[in-house]
């Protein structure tokens, strides 16, 4: 994955030249292959590996960062300006299959003006490899590339019952997506569908009819986790890989949805006008809380055959978004963040300290 220095320098202070930047990464395990320059900035190419999907976006690398150089890490605080009507009485979202969609959020943007990107956000996402459609499609990937949640952006004057229905496809159900080829679906797929046929192959590709245009005035936008396994046969099996499946298949953030989808909004509102329509549509019907970890600092010697101080375990832990809690006989209680997917044993804690 392409990573903009600059980009990262919005979330953490940077001492360090690129090149030392490229060493450190790979030090901490992000194996950097390269560092260029590109125009005024950076730009790292980071081999993140299958077990780390929280590290496919300038967030969480710059998390990594913050931790190694005991510096803060800037939260992302986003505030949606919100007018006019409730978002749930323009459109309606339904999950029917929720063992393939744990959560889908939406909101609505109206009277927004679709056209070119500012030339500071072309600048940014070329830099990291992306191609500018329109200021709409571009804020999608901005916050991509920024906080590594997928989001689509729906024309909702394009959808049938301004409706949307997460469901398994029917079989043999045709579907044109954006890249303009035919697809034909099985019930292996799942598809987001408006109120009357598939709109979206879900977490790979959204579908040519319901795309954005230059007449696009109300737009309908979606953030939502689909399971990882699905996505992947789907992606192998319609012959799609994007940038969307390569992170749905390896485990997105379930609680990043809500926020990636008030960021985009945010965004939209700065590049294409419009307003936001009040409240957000969060269809969550059984919220995943993740486990709690006993870490003993005798094992941490063990392993590590080094003795690290309670403190500095405690500072390790924190900086990369774990909440240790001192337990009975010198050990601790470890709350494991929702995007660290790749922790579940003990040994996973002391690897990361």
């Amino acid at each position: 994955m392409k990573i903009s220095v600059n980009w990262l320098k919005e979330f953490v202070e940077i001492a360090s030249t690129p090149r030392q930047l490229k060493s450190d990464l790979t030090m901490i395990g992000l194996n950097t292959e390269s560092v260029a320059a590109v125009g005024d900035d950076w730009v790292l190419d980071v081999e993140v590996t299958t077990n780390r999907p929280d590290c496919l976006n300038h967030y969480g690398v710059a998390r990594e960062l913050a931790t190694l150089y005991r510096q803060p890490l800037k939260k992302v605080e986003v505030a949606v300006k919100e007018s006019g009507a409730a978002a749930k009485d323009v459109v309606s979202i339904e999950i029917s299959d929720p063992d393939l969609c744990a959560r889908y959020c939406g909101r609505v943007v109206q009277n927004v003006k679709v056209g070119p990107s500012p030339d500071w956000l072309v600048k940014r996402l070329e830099a990291v490899g992306q191609r500018s459609i329109n200021n709409v499609a571009d804020a999608t990937n901005y916050v991509l590339m920024e906080l590594g949640h997928p989001l689509h952006a729906f024309d909702l004057s394009r959808l049938q019952q301004h409706k949307i229905i997460v469901r398994r496809a029917k079989p043999g159900e045709p579907l044109r997506t954006l890249d303009g080829t035919n697809h034909t679906l099985t019930r292996d797929n799942l598809v987001i569908a408006d109120g009357t046929h598939s709109v979206a192959l879900a977490g790979v590709m959204g579908g040519q009819e319901s795309e954005i245009s230059p007449s696009t005035r109300n737009v309908l936008l979606e953030s939502a986790w689909f399971e990882p396994v699905s996505i992947r046969r789907t992606s192998k099996s319609q012959g799609f890989h994007t940038e969307a499946s390569h992170r749905f298949e390896r485990g997105a953030d379930i609680e990043m949805a809500p926020v990636a989808l008030d960021r985009t909004a945010a965004l939209i509102q700065e590049i294409a006008g419009g307003e936001t329509l009040r409240g957000m549509i969060d269809v969550y019907p059984q919220p995943q809380p993740r486990p709690d970890l006993r870490l003993v600092r005798s094992e941490i010697t063990r392993i590590l055959g080094a003795e690290i101080p309670a403190e500095e375990i405690e500072r390790i832990l924190r900086g990369l978004g774990f909440q240790p809690e001192l337990a009975e006989g010198d050990s601790w209680r470890v709350s494991v963040p929702s995007f660290r997917v790749d922790v579940s044993r003990e040994v996973d804690l002391v690897e990361e300290v």
